[in-house]
């Protein structure tokens, strides 16, 4: 039986051994549970929440999507929001809005709603892209939600109510209306970019930044659950609220000609006539709106004014700036932005003088870049 200074080695060296084993376990350990167990979220995943739609919820058009996101997505109340197919390929694509005050760091509840055709129930992704003012690649955030498309729904409501403001914890304004029976019923009503605003003979794409609470309104849409899908909400009373002083630019041909007296058809005819508007957080928008909708008064016509607006079917989706380039998303279904070179040329530009009073705005175009050529 061996003794001493070796027998101790020997004790000595089979402990080290099992320590040497436990570390290496922790060590295995650790990095697998790290490595395989800990569910990692991307970055934009702490800076936007969708609520609606779900992962993989069956969706049908128009698909409305709601949730928080926090002031940096946004660019004039707004961020890109599309549908694509499982090869990438862009089904829709449109802008979210937001519900409120979108110049703070906090998150801000954001609505969109996106149309689409779909033959057959189908697989598809949605995505929702931050506004990058800066431009740098860096700064693009995205945050994707699997789901699948189903075919369209038909309008199917169709009440008279009250707009109730969203409440703590609520995304959506919502209409009180009653039923035989059945006195206060409250839905939630869901704004998307295809509904419909009637405010006596105006008519436009819903704002529920303007909304009123209380206002008497007559909603039509689909019923989708415990939802209203919005397709016309009609104004049954006027609106009211604050006003912002602003410039539309018309045309005035004598004041653009040479020394021949030929039109020259440019910048030099634009004439800035100023307008009011209701305060909202999304002023270049509202102007260009204001702006296509054409609508000169007898005064203006009288100092020579002129304009080709409104243009059948032209409409201004959403705007988004970046290191001072701003894009405007218009659709023109009818190619009537199109042209003879001066006729396309005094469009365009006052849209382009209209956008360019406000700080910030260095250089316009139009989305597609299509549009206003001869």
């Amino acid at each position: 039986m061996e003794t001493g200074p070796k027998k101790i080695s020997d004790r000595a060296t089979i402990v080290l051994l099992f320590i040497a084993l436990a570390v290496l376990g922790c060590v295995f350990y650790t990095t697998r549970f790290s490595e395989d167990d800990v569910v990692k979220e991307p970055a934009a995943q702490f800076d936007i929440k969708v609520d609606l739609p779900a992962q993989n919820q069956e969706v049908s058009s128009p698909l409305n999507i709601s949730g928080r996101a926090r002031g940096s997505w946004f660019f004039e109340a707004s961020f890109p929001v599309k549908i694509i197919d499982e090869n990438g390929e862009t089904i829709s694509e449109g802008t979210a809005q937001a519900a409120g005050d979108w110049m703070t760091e906090d998150l801000v509840i954001f609505h969109a709603s996106l149309n689409f055709k779909a033959a057959e129930k189908k697989k598809a992704v949605l995505v929702l892209q931050n506004d990058n003012p800066s431009g740098l690649l860096e700064n693009s955030k995205e945050f994707r939600v699997p789901i699948v498309l189903l075919p369209s729904l038909e309008d199917d409501f169709s009440e008279t109510g009250n707009l109730i403001q969203p409440g703590p914890g609520d995304v959506f304004w919502s209409l009180l209306y009653e039923e035989p029976g059945q006195p206060g019923i409250k839905i939630p009503l869901i704004i998307g970019e295809e509904s419909q605003c009637v405010s006596g003979e105006v008519t436009a794409v819903c704002d529920s930044g303007k909304f009123e609470a209380g206002r008497r309104v007559e909603v039509i849409g689909k019923k989708a659950g415990d939802t209203v899908l919005v397709s016309a909400l009609n104004f049954l009373e006027p609106e009211t609220g604050k006003e912002k002083r602003i410039n539309l630019y018309y045309y005035d041909p004598e004041l653009d000609k040479d020394a021949s007296g030929n039109v020259l058809c440019s910048r030099q005819g634009l004439v800035a006539v100023e307008r009011t508007l209701p305060a909202t957080i999304t002023p270049i928008q509202d102007a260009v709106k204001l702006l296509i909708k054409g609508e000169l008064t007898m005064a203006d016509r009288q100092a020579g004014l002129t304009t080709e607006y409104p243009l059948s079917g032209l409409e201004l989706k959403g705007a988004s700036l970046k290191n001072g380039v701003l894009v405007l998303d218009l659709a023109d279904p009818n190619n009537l932005t199109s042209g003879g070179s001066c006729r396309a040329a005094v469009l365009w530009y006052q849209i382009e003088a209209t956008a360019k009073q406000f700080e910030g705005v260095k250089i316009v175009k139009p989305k597609p870049e299509t549009l206003f050529q001869p």
